[in-house]
């Protein structure tokens, strides 16, 4: 019987993790064995033969929870499919075009290349005023980003699709 698929993520007010969730019963659904945790609670990889990994992005930073994980376990992760993903343009359109390709900070660049994931995607956020500070308030009507939920969700399927058929 094959390891199971481990599927972390670092959420700051749930939407990633939400998309983690759906990525875990999908593969789930195709028969996989699946966890789906916070990559801050993750202290030991050796169940796991395939890793995907979810991160929100606030001004242009990766969650910190899923910076440790890489960080943490790169020599493991070197070793093992890794899938990454990423959370958070707000509005109509495509995301990946929204972050002009960007996908990482330049600090995480020596890290992504040594565990040369087989994919990273980018899915749109979700973003409620009413759950942000002060700070965080001025700064979306800065750069007056729409407020809504904005995650495809036939999208995060496909995509999860995409993977199982690599499993």
């Amino acid at each position: 019987m094959d390891k199971k698929i481990l599927v972390a993520y670092g959420s700051k007010r749930g939407s990633t993790a939400e998309i983690a969730e759906r990525i875990g019963e999908t593969l789930r659904q195709k028969g996989l064995q699946v966890d789906v945790l916070d990559a801050g609670t993750v202290t030991d990889l050796t169940p796991y033969s395939k890793i995907i990994l979810g991160s929100s992005v606030y001004i242009g930073l990766w969650h910190k929870k899923v910076v440790h994980f890489l960080k943490r376990n790169i020599e493991v992760l070197e070793k093992l499919p890794v899938w990454l993903f990423i959370c958070g343009p707000t509005g109509p359109g495509n995301p990946i075009e929204q972050m002009d390709g960007w996908f990482y900070p330049k600090s995480l660049r020596p890290v992504i290349e040594r565990i040369h994931p087989r994919d990273i995607t980018c899915f749109g956020g979700k973003l409620e005023l009413k759950t942000l500070n002060p700070f965080e308030k001025w700064i979306i009507n800065k750069v007056q980003a729409p407020e809504g939920d904005f995650r495809n969700w036939k999208d995060i399927v496909f995509w999860t699709e995409t993977i199982h058929r690599e499993c």
